[in-house]
């Protein structure tokens, strides 16, 4: 009987030998944290759009987000990931005379969810100690390549910043149901986002996993700050709408000093049309994020005893 008992054993610690070696935690879930910045119509540099260098550092706003994350295999995991972000800039930021004269602002405060890919590059790890959660976990260093598809609810504002007969109140109006450029219809507030990005983790022992990661986003609007056509006629236009659409005056320019930030009339609406924004190319925006996340064991509890007694044995 000793025997037979024995051999049991030894057919049990074999079984959860091959369970730890052939199964992999596939869960974790976790949160994450950083700044964000866009290009778009407003701020920028001399050449807007150039690049993702041209973005302001000093209006970088704050992210924060959660996700769950699925590993495959090796290579491949997916990723459900909500993330609420806010973008900001003013005119009075930038490099450009032009833009500095035109005089607008935006900050617009968004909530993106979806769905992202990611693809290992390198991952350099122990694996001795892959399934072992009442040890130190799984230690590693893995890079990676993502990008996906997210939804986002967006909600651009702004504030009058000239307003010389003290008519408006100093806070931030929603800008979509203004239809500034004079839109037949408000743009849409739930818009499509393709993130591209890259990062780095680290696994810290225990189930921890720290990480930091970069992506940019390319989005199918160009309304993220409410900018993109002409100035439209103030006929179409309320009152409000009209006093946030333009807000270029003598004084900004005069402070600029520059003869290439043109003149008030060149920052308004115009019989011949004049341009407010760029409508050949949409917004963009992008984070750097640190991440932390907890390795989930998935394994039933007679997986569990299995690999108490391997690990005894």
């Amino acid at each position: 009987m000793q025997i037979v008992k024995n051999s049991l054993l030894v057919i049990l610690v074999m079984f959860a030998a091959l369970q730890c070696t052939a199964q992999q935690t596939p869960l974790s879930a976790g949160f994450n944290f950083g700044g964000a910045n866009y290009l778009g119509e407003i701020g920028g540099k001399y050449e807007p759009r150039a690049s993702v260098l041209d973005a302001d550092v000093l209006s970088t706003s704050p992210v924060i987000g959660g996700f769950l994350r699925y590993a495959a295999n090796e290579r491949v995991r997916l990723s459900g990931e909500v993330n609420y972000l806010k973008i900001k800039q003013s005119d009075s930021n930038a490099e450009d005379p032009a833009r500095r004269a035109r005089n607008l602002n935006f900050r617009n405060r968004m909530v993106e969810f979806g769905f992202r890919v990611d693809l290992t590059v390198f991952n350099i790890a122990d694996r001795s100690t892959n399934r072992n959660f009442t040890k130190p976990g799984k230690l590693f260093v893995k890079g990676y390549v993502f990008t996906g598809a997210y939804g986002v609810l967006h909600n651009p504002q702004a504030q009058i910043t000239h307003d010389p007969n003290n008519e408006w109140e100093d806070r931030w109006y929603d800008l979509r149901a203004l239809r500034t450029e004079g839109q037949v219809e408000e743009y849409a507030s739930l818009i499509a986002a393709i993130p591209v990005g890259l990062g780095i983790e680290f696994g810290l022992g225990y189930g921890w996993v720290m990480g930091i990661e970069g992506s940019w986003r390319s989005t199918f609007t160009d309304y993220l700050d409410d900018i993109s056509g002409m100035y439209a006629s103030p006929d179409v236009l309320t009152p409000l709408g009209e006093a946030i659409s333009s807000q270029s005056n003598e004084a900004v320019i005069a402070a600029i000093g520059d003869p290439s930030s043109g003149n008030v009339g060149n920052h308004q609406f115009s019989e011949g049309g004049t341009y407010r924004g760029n409508p050949q190319t949409n917004d963009s925006y992008g984070t750097i994020q640190v991440t932390f996340a907890r390795i989930i064991d998935t394994r039933t509890t007679f997986e569990r005893a299995l690999d108490h007694i391997s690990r005894r044995r």
